[in-house]
Parts: structure tokens; sequence; C-alpha cells
């Protein structure tokens, strides 16, 4: 290959990496960017976020991080300080409650219109699919892998009842970050087979298109998942002010 074509080459390649960099709203990829940070370990509740090094590190300018930072701070995920930047939110056995009673009623409404779907015949193969992942995940994985794979059948439910605006809602409540911070929380691992169970009541009520009997067992789930939270927390010495998800044992 001659010296033109390696050049023509690596200019085709640059494009096309350009072009794929463009497809990707740059505030998309810093908000991307900040789940690989919390999953790396490298950000947690109450960690202050470096605006300049995610710009540096993306290859952004600081407009794209500021919107980003912006979107988290009004789904809840970080809080903007003056003078101090952005911080993680810190996150307490009170705001997983709270948490939970807006995500709970909203995850019913799409099991209920999953279930309805289902019951005018809906081809159920996805939400199959869904439900053998998460079960695979149970063991072997992260327990965020596992975590993103309830989501993620959840997230299936939602496209069979055919209400965009259910995950919407579920996305704006930063629903990515807190399952990041919720594994720190309960010990996944140890609780597996609650959570098995717990999904396994709500799978098969959705296949039988039973959506109160599903929407049911969501409304265990939740009540289940704090409780486990709130005797981890009644286990450590009391502290002053709020805690951070790290000090929590799951």
């Amino acid at each position: 290959m001659t010296q033109g074509q390696n050049s023509s080459t690596d200019a085709t390649e640059s494009q096309e990496t350009e072009a794929q960099t463009r497809k990707v709203p740059a505030t998309e990829r810093v908000l991307g960017h900040i789940l690989e940070e919390l999953d790396a370990g490298r950000l947690g509740p109450g960690s202050r976020v470096n605006a300049a090094r995610i710009a540096q590190d993306l290859g952004l300018s600081a407009a794209p991080v500021r919107e980003a930072l912006c979107v988290l701070a009004g789904r809840g995920v970080v809080e903007l300080l003056p003078d101090r930047g952005a911080v993680m939110t810190p996150i307490t056995s009170r705001e997983v409650r709270l948490i939970w009673e807006v995500i709970t009623p909203v995850g019913c409404v799409g099991l209920e219109l999953a279930a309805s779907a289902l019951r005018e015949g809906a081809d159920p193969s996805e939400l199959i699919v869904a439900y053998e992942t998460l079960r695979s995940c149970a063991s072997g994985t992260p327990p965020i892998r596992f975590i993103l794979a309830l989501n993620e059948w959840h997230y299936v439910a939602n496209r069979l009842g055919g209400n965009e605006y259910v995950t919407i809602a579920l996305d704006r409540l930063g629903i990515a970050y807190w399952d990041r911070y919720l594994v720190g929380l309960i010990n996944v691992n140890a609780n597996i087979r609650g959570y098995l169970e717990n999904y396994r009541r709500m799978h098969e009520s959705l296949l039988a298109g039973d959506g109160p009997a599903a929407a049911a067992a969501l409304r265990f789930h939740a009540a289940w998942s704090v409780a486990l939270i709130d005797r981890a927390e009644a286990t450590l010495p009391r502290r002053r002010g709020r805690r951070s998800a790290a000090a929590v044992t799951r």
C-alpha cells in the first residue's frame, strides 16, 4: 500500500470515528461517562464531580458538561452548590423510600398495560428472554449487572404496554443512577433468592395477563427492598447528618 493510500485510509477511519461520535449527542456522552465513573468506583454519593476533567477526558467544551449536570440535578442525582460545583447526592434509607414511593406506581402502570397487551395477543418472547437474562445474572456476575437486568425486564414490559411515557418517567427519575447507589445499600448476593422470587411472581402474573397481580408483586418488592435497607442501616452506629451509600452494606 502506498503512502497516499495509507493517508487516505487513515483519513477515512478518522472520518468514520468522528461520524460515530457525532451520532451520540455530547450531553448523552457526558451522562454515559458519569455512569462509567460510578461503576468504576471513581464517583459515589457525596463525591465532587470534576466538570473540567470530564470535558478534557471526552474532548468536549464546558457547555455540554454543564448541561448534563443540570439534567442530573433535575433528576436529584447531583447537587449544584455555589462555588463548589456539582456533588453526587448522598442517599439514605429515607431517600430510597421517597424514590420507591414514586417509582412503584409508575412501574405498576407499566405492568398493567403490559398484561393488557398480552391478553390481547402481544408477543411475549422478548419479555421471556429478558426474564431468562435476569435469572442468568443472578450468580457469577457483579450485583449491578443483575439490577440492570431487572430494569431491562421492566423496560421490555413497558414497550409491550405501548405507553412510551412510562419509560420516559422512569428515566427522568434517574433510575440508571440510583441503581448504582442501591448496590451499596442492599447486599444483593445475600438476598438473591428474594429478588428471584419477587420477579418470578411478577413475570408469571404478566404472562397470565394478570395486571393487578403483577402490580401487587411489584408493590411487595418495593416494600421488601426498603425493609432490607432499613435493617442494614439499623446495624450501623448512629451518625450525625446524612450518610452516604458507601457506609451501608447491602
